[in-house]
């Protein structure tokens, strides 16, 4: 696998974050998932201490991260393979498809879920500064998103 690391200063935004992405995708189209295991895989391809981290992330059919933020992280994403599906909370849930080439740059108050809705697997690549370190989860309850737990830097994503 191929390791693109660049060093950047320490003030990185989401647009920034996009670039990122994109320098990445060669490395993050290669990654090696096992097909066979059919739960999201990932490894990650660059981390700059603390300041950009990057994933590629190995979506089965029918996968979803469910609700999330990225704690105090901004990020980006970058759909390499496949198509993937943004569900996006803005007081409702508005979803956009992105196909191959596609993806979003988001600071740390996006609240989203990301979805393989297909029959095929997707890869993609994400970046996020500073690296992530927790993440809140919220379900839906009567038409309003509300915490429902949290994850910490070494829990399974």
């Amino acid at each position: 696998m191929t390791t693109i690391t660049a060093r950047l200063s320490p003030i990185v935004g989401p647009r920034d974050l996009d670039a990122i992405t994109q320098l990445h995708t060669a490395a993050a189209s290669h990654f090696a998932y096992d097909a066979s295991r059919l739960e999201r895989q990932w490894t990650v391809l660059s981390g700059d201490d603390d300041h950009v981290q990057v994933w590629a992330i190995a979506w089965p059919p029918g996968s979803s991260t469910g609700w999330h933020d990225h704690g105090t992280a901004d990020g980006a994403f970058r759909v390499v393979q496949g198509t993937l599906r943004e569900h996006v909370w803005i007081g409702y849930d508005a979803a956009s498809d992105l196909p191959v080439g596609r993806g979003r740059h988001f600071t740390d108050s996006h609240v989203h879920d990301v979805r393989n809705e297909t029959s095929q697997w997707a890869v993609s690549v994400h970046a996020y500064h500073p690296v992530l370190q927790s993440m809140t989860r919220y379900e839906v309850r009567d038409g309003q998103l509300v915490i429902s737990g949290r994850d910490e830097e070494g829990s399974a994503w």
